[in-house]
């Protein structure tokens, strides 16, 4: 009897020491034993009250920026787009959605295409639909968007950001298999599981070009469209293919590795990446539930061809709070948000010459 208590005894002490350690490393890679060093050469206020606003992209030319809009915290209500003027930020106005007929507006991801017309389109993915998923390709008018196309398929089951290549052409990220919420996706976050992928959508058919990613995000294509980017937000990297034109198929060429749990993805015209990402994941989970506590923010540019990776922005959540976005113009830099109502405008100091 008493051997069997020792036994026993052994074998909890053993698992407690496992879990022990299982749990200091998922502390440690979710970024919970690092500190974040806040810091940013400029200044940085608020600029608009826009809620939700996951992602963003700029129209260089025009010095416009259009950002995605919802409230997580409501999810009855629509969301919407917005465009603010880069040089007067305070001015910033929803756009008038035409074509929709009523139906629920949720979006999430989106991009910006300019045709050989130089009209400009607006690639935005819609979750109005769950469970049924679509992208909308909006035609944009001073300041309406026209829906000119929904595109569906049943590849498209948890997609979360687009790089339009073409004009019935793009790419998308699906995040993961499990269902939003359920016990399923926090074990899958937990255990860091690969459901994640990239798919290929041209003209009226869908593919799986890439796979195995935990928690596939952020999704960009190179100014000369020969290159695609995704990050990763659980594996924490980002990786770089090689695209053939023709077919859409995708080659990894690298993976780099930043150890934050990578968001969006800008490309800016010097061809250099920005990415916002969430240094501390259960800081972020828990701004997610109550937006009260506030999740880290940080922004990093890296530069593919030097193969350099420069932290840009940090801070410990204020004034922007589980930043998701960054896209820089001269020396303006934009800043959206999942959860917060607000969208941030900062100005870096200029080196002087």
């Amino acid at each position: 009897m008493n051997k069997i208590i020792v036994r026993g005894g052994v074998v909890i002490a053993i698992l407690a020491v496992l879990l022990s350690v299982f749990w200091w490393r998922t502390l440690l890679w979710m970024g919970q034993l690092e500190g974040v060093r806040a810091h940013f050469d400029g200044q940085c206020s608020i600029a608009a009250p826009i809620i939700g606003s996951e992602d963003l992209v700029i129209d260089r030319t025009n010095r416009l920026v259009y950002i995605s809009s919802y409230d997580r915290k409501t999810p009855d209500t629509s969301g919407s787009i917005w465009v603010m003027p880069a040089d007067s930020p305070g001015q910033a106005v929803p756009l008038d959605i035409l074509g929709m007929d009523g139906t629920k507006f949720k979006p999430h991801g989106l991009d910006l295409f300019i045709d050989t017309n130089k009209n400009r389109y607006l690639f935005v993915i819609d979750h109005g639909s769950r469970p049924v998923e679509k992208v909308r390709k909006f035609l944009i008018s001073e300041n309406q968007l026209l829906l000119q196309n929904t595109y569906e398929s049943a590849e498209f089951y948890s997609p979360n950001d687009i790089a339009a290549i073409g004009d019935n052409q793009f790419y998308i990220t699906n995040d993961r298999r499990e269902k939003l919420g359920s016990i399923a996706e926090f074990f899958g976050i937990l255990f860091r599981k690969k459901t994640g992928n990239v798919v290929w959508f041209s003209n009226s058919k869908a593919k799986t070009v890439a796979s195995g990613f935990s928690y596939a995000n952020g999704i960009a294509v190179s100014n000369d469209a020969k290159q695609l980017f995704v990050t990763a937000t659980v594996d924490q990297n980002l990786r770089i293919f090689d695209r053939n034109p023709q077919s859409g198929d995708l080659t990894l060429v690298d993976s780099v590795f930043l150890g934050s749990g990578l968001d969006n993805i800008d490309i800016n015209e010097d061809g250099s990446l920005w990415i916002a990402a969430h240094p501390r994941l259960m800081d972020f989970s828990a701004h997610a539930k109550n937006p009260e506590k506030r999740s880290p923010s940080q922004v990093f540019r890296v530069d593919v061809q030097k193969k350099s990776i420069q932290e840009i922005y940090a801070s410990e959540g204020d004034p922007l709070s589980g930043a998701s976005v960054a896209a820089q113009l001269d020396n303006k830099i934009f800043m959206g948000s999942v959860f917060d109502r607000a969208v941030m405008a900062c100005e870096q100091k200029q080196e002087k010459k």
